[in-house]
């Protein structure tokens, strides 16, 4: 190894240790490696700082762009920041974020509607400093904010503004919370919804508005129609001449046929309302079934077609349920079928479908020989005011409401009508009903029809009516059953009568001036003793769902409407009498 060839290091070593050309020669291959490893590292270190100052230049490059991507992007956050603020800030509706102790972090602008404050002056405040000024607020909803015992929920409430403006409010709140369960805060919304409570009330007061006018209708109508209806019954139970008798039966046909329209009215209203409701008393099926039969036999004899029923062997005698609105649907399928058949039949089969340790299922079906309906026509019969053919009401009449109240009826006793039909063969109707059996021994209180007439003799009663005409049609039906009784025209002339004398029962108008039959049956029952006992049966004309909760709610034991059944009134009076004595039917020969 030459001098030329050695490292600068190694020739700097060398010399400091003076060693000798000949020692050199000695260690010649030692030195060599040195030497060698020296330029090796030389290398190592000119790579390094090539290597470092590339990745320098890179590195500044890449700086570079991430501090020019980082201004771009904190400018489009800024933006993005803005224009959310300025989106919420024209949202009039009031967004709130709450932390976990429900101190408000975030309102937007639409704040400022709640209150004095600004949503900046808001912020960092707890809800509850606003809580007091909220009205009609459900202090169960305040506990369970406050105990955070809940996910989500939604209210309304009111408060007053200070210029003494009510305004209405919907609140949604949703909790936030981290993966681990616990509560970090809240989010939610206040609407406004004034204008929405303001249209609602208007609905619930044309809504009342137009219940008062249906029931001032319906009593107005049913009034006369009662004297039509009675009168006729009191002239059919004087032996009328065969000459007569026609007539009559027209007349109480016809004016039942007014009555049933005006039902039909009214009742359809009480369904798309939801205010129909269903009573649930014993009744004796057979006489029901009877009893519509003969209602509908003059009608089916004018026609000359022939009118039949079929109560099979395993059909109860009793059953427990609401027998008005079976005999509304009977009524409603028998007119119809009478109606549209000209020759021929109708017949009305009962069989019980099943039977349980508490109710019987029956099923009723109306089989007629008319005219028939067509299958493109079935699926449209069961519209409101509809009918099958254009003409039909021109040459049949009817309203075309009888089948869709009898199906709205069914629907929501739990069942449905069917039907079967043949242009020219005719129509059959079916529909099945779940009835609560009842004890024989609870039957004897049914036991009355038509066909028999029974002795009220030793029973007093008070009949309170301003109406002239009512009186003289109740007189007749008393006259008839030996009835004694005593005539009060309003409210407090009954309070007063009733203090003179013991009746066995009270049959009160509601409608009446000086006191009217609420009033004074109120007052009676304040009075305790036997005045809290006597059984009181209300009259009127209204059919109101309103009217019947409030005759219940006045004290009085029962309801009869206007125009009634004499076999519906005698009924009443046999079994509500029957709680201050005992009456005893005997059949009057």
């Amino acid at each position: 190894m030459t001098s030329e060839n050695q490292h600068r290091l190694l020739k700097r070593q060398l010399k400091k240790f003076d060693i000798e050309p000949q020692d050199l020669e000695k260690y010649n291959k030692f030195f060599s490696a040195v030497n060698e490893a020296y330029k090796t590292f030389d290398e190592d270190v000119i790579h390094l700082e090539n290597v470092l100052e590339l990745s320098s230049k890179e590195l500044f490059v890449a700086n570079k762009f991430l501090k020019e991507e980082s201004v771009v992007k904190s400018r489009e956050a800024l933006m993005l920041s803005e224009k959310l603020d300025r989106v919420m800030d024209n949202v009039t509706d009031i967004i709130f974020e709450m932390d976990s102790e429900g101190n408000f972090t975030y309102l937007n602008s639409a704040w400022s509607k709640y209150g004095e404050e600004s949503a900046d002056e808001s912020i960092g405040k707890n809800y509850m400093e606003f809580a007091d000024r909220i009205k009609y607020f459900d202090s169960n909803i305040l506990d369970k904010i406050s105990n955070r015992d809940f996910d989500s929920f939604k209210t309304f409430y009111s408060r007053t503004t200070k210029e003494g403006m009510l305004l209405w409010w919907e609140m949604s709140v949703k909790l936030i919370r981290d993966k681990n369960g616990q509560l970090e805060g809240a989010i939610g919304s206040l609407v406004d919804v004034t204008a929405l409570k303001e249209i609602q009330n208007e609905l619930i007061n044309a809504n009342k508005a137009k219940g008062r006018f249906l029931s001032t209708m319906s009593h107005e109508i049913r009034t006369p129609l009662n004297a039509v209806i009675a009168i006729s019954n009191i002239l059919l139970m004087h032996d009328p001449k065969d000459s007569q008798l026609k007539n009559l039966h027209a007349l109480k046909f016809s004016s039942k046929h007014l009555l049933n329209l005006v039902n039909d009215i009214l009742d359809y209203n009480k369904m798309i309302s939801g205010n129909l409701k269903f009573a649930e008393v014993p009744f004796n099926l057979k006489f029901t079934i009877d009893g519509i039969m003969n209602s509908f036999s003059f009608n089916a004899e004018d026609k000359g077609i022939k009118l039949t029923s079929d109560i099979k062997s395993c059909v109860p005698e009793g059953a427990k349920g609401d027998n008005t609105r079976l005999s509304q649907v009977l009524s409603n399928l028998i007119s119809n079928a009478i109606k549209f058949t000209d020759e021929g039949e109708v017949k009305l089969t009962v069989v019980c479908t099943e039977k349980s340790e508490k109710t019987n299922r029956l099923r009723f079906t109306v089989e007629d020989t008319g005219i028939g309906i067509s299958q493109d026509k079935l699926a449209y019969i069961f519209e409101r005011f509809t009918q099958a053919e254009s003409d039909t009401s021109l040459k049949y009449g009817g309203t075309g409401l009888g089948l869709a109240i009898s199906r709205k009826i069914l629907n929501l006793l739990g069942s449905d009508i069917q039907v079967e039909s043949e242009i020219g063969k005719g129509t059959k109707f079916w529909f099945e009903l779940d009835y609560k059996k009842v004890e024989k021994k609870n039957l004897l209180e049914l036991d009355t029809t038509t066909d028999r007439s029974f002795d009220l003799e030793g029973t007093k009663l008070l009949v309170v009516d301003d109406n002239e005409m009512n009186i003289m049609v109740i007189q007749q039906f008393f006259q008839k059953w030996n009835v004694a009784y005593d005539e009060a025209r309003n409210g407090q002339e009954a309070l007063d009568k009733i203090e003179q004398e013991h009746y066995d029962l009270v049959l009160m108008d509601l409608r009446m001036p000086v006191m009217d039959g609420y009033t004074a049956v109120a007052e009676l029952r304040k009075k305790g003793g036997r005045y809290a006992s006597i059984p009181i049966i209300a009259l009127s004309a209204s059919v109101s769902s309103d009217v019947i909760e409030k005759v219940t709610q006045a004290g009085m034991d029962d309801y009869l409407c206007k125009p009634f059944d004499p076999v519906d009134l005698y009924n009443k009076i046999l079994y509500n009498a029957a709680k201050s004595k005992m009456i005893l039917p005997v059949s009057k020969q």
